[in-house]
């Protein structure tokens, strides 16, 4: 994750007024190519927040949205703490990022997924760890990359489950990063600060900080 690319593609997110972790989620999803039919669980069609505008796209037939607490003609109304009423074996692709932490019961929201999945079906999202709580309506969990390779053990096959992030300096900043960001270019020099401190820690160290401080976790998986 140490590179000008990251490093300058994030200065541009901060720019943006962009959280860190919703600019490294970006930066893993840009990598990701979907088709077919695809659902963006936690998204409405007119948001420009939604991942799927900024993943590649090959040969896709339709674009769906799922949101539990929007009742819309246009938005598939489902809460995946419970059985859903979706088509099975309809989707080649489901993305859900940022959603699974104001989820309850993420096993049952893990089995209703595989059940509207195609065989090789791909599960795609993220969901933070290090950061801060945020209501919608409520924030329940946190997830660690250990969690997820056993929750998708059985039924998926795991294509990349990974930490997102640079080390405990850079989380600091984005903890501070939404009242910093009020004092213009102030996050610029922080995080510019941050990043080259992680730098540095990270060749004392014989392991991935990353892997230690995650702002999240990205978890790419395909249903067997």
């Amino acid at each position: 994750m140490f590179s000008l690319n990251i490093f300058f593609e994030t200065l541009l997110g901060i720019s943006q007024n962009k959280s860190l972790c919703r600019i490294l989620q970006n930066f893993y999803s840009k990598k990701i190519t979907v088709h077919g039919n695809v659902i963006e669980f936690g998204a409405t069609p007119n948001s420009n927040k939604n991942f799927i505008h900024i993943m590649k796209k090959k040969k896709i037939e339709r674009i769906f949205y799922s949101d539990k607490h929007i009742k819309n003609k246009d938005i598939i109304n489902v809460d995946l703490n419970k059985n859903i009423s979706i088509k099975k074996n309809f989707f080649n692709t489901v993305l859900l990022f940022n959603v699974l932490e104001h989820i309850t019961d993420a096993e049952n929201a893990k089995n209703q997924i595989s059940k509207i999945l195609k065989k090789n079906g791909l599960l795609i999202g993220s969901s933070p760890f290090l950061y801060r709580f945020h209501a919608a309506p409520s924030d329940y969990l946190r997830f660690t990359k250990p969690y997820f390779n056993q929750l998708f053990n059985k039924s998926f096959k795991i294509i990349k489950i990974e930490n997102v992030g640079f080390g405990p300096f850079c989380v600091c900043f984005s903890m501070i990063s939404d009242f910093t960001r009020k004092i213009p270019f102030l996050n610029y020099f922080l995080f510019t600060f941050a990043f080259l401190l992680d730098y540095i820690l990270s060749k004392f160290v014989s392991y991935d900080l990353k892997d230690i401080y995650p702002i999240a976790v990205f978890f790419n998986v395909k249903k067997k």
